[in-house]
């Protein structure tokens, strides 16, 4: 069991039917907001790669603040839930595109993408989830 699972079923909350799809959900976006940090900094490096920095960035900063509002457990407003969940599956989708056009060249951009499409797609199911 994660310690994502094991904070939120501990949390007081009572039980809530999805808390191991949250908790994965909560575990994919820390990943996808590590990487695209890292990838955010290599293509720093890299140079050139604006629109993809800014992607990364966006992706990073939506990942954080979902992470932060869905750790918050069942009690959450489920309109502000909804709308974090779809804005940070916009920005992983966006920043996935933009840094998988570079996979074959950048390792960086290889991982950032293939996180950035896990945690969407950890999104999408939470979208498609019973309300808690």
């Amino acid at each position: 069991m994660s310690d994502t699972l094991q904070v939120i079923d501990n949390a007081g909350a009572g039980p809530v039917p999805a808390h191991a799809e949250l908790a994965r959900v909560i575990d994919a976006l820390r990943e996808c907001e590590q990487v695209s940090n890292s990838c955010a900094m290599a293509m720093v490096e890299v140079g050139g790669m604006v629109t993809e920095v800014r992607r990364a960035l966006d992706c990073a900063d939506m990942c954080d603040a979902a992470e932060r509002i869905l750790s918050r457990g069942p009690a959450t407003d489920p309109g502000i839930v909804a709308a974090v969940v779809e804005a940070c599956l916009r920005a992983c989708e966006a920043s996935a595109r933009a840094c998988g056009a570079h996979a074959d060249h950048h390792v960086h951009c290889r991982l950032h993408s293939a996180s950035a499409r896990r945690c969407a797609e950890a999104l999408r199911g939470l979208q498609g989830a019973p309300a808690r």
